[in-house]
């Protein structure tokens, strides 16, 4: 065998795994993961708590004018 064979061989091998590992590559990143909660879920929770802290902030101080 030729030189030049082994290396042409070596180079269609090294295409082939181009190929394939390019292909695994795109179908993994198609596969989209699960997130525990939605967006909206998670919107509506940072809401929630920045109301909560709103009406503690305002009850205390309307709390601090009464006492003044």
């Amino acid at each position: 065998m030729d030189f030049n064979t082994v290396l042409l061989c070596f180079l269609v091998i090294a295409a082939y795994l181009n190929l394939y590992l390019t292909f695994r590559r795109t179908k993994f990143q198609k596969q989209k993961t699960k997130l525990p909660i939605s967006s909206k879920e998670w919107r509506e929770k940072v809401e929630d708590e920045n109301f909560k802290s709103w009406l503690s902030n305002k009850e205390r101080l309307k709390n601090k004018r009464k006492k003044q």
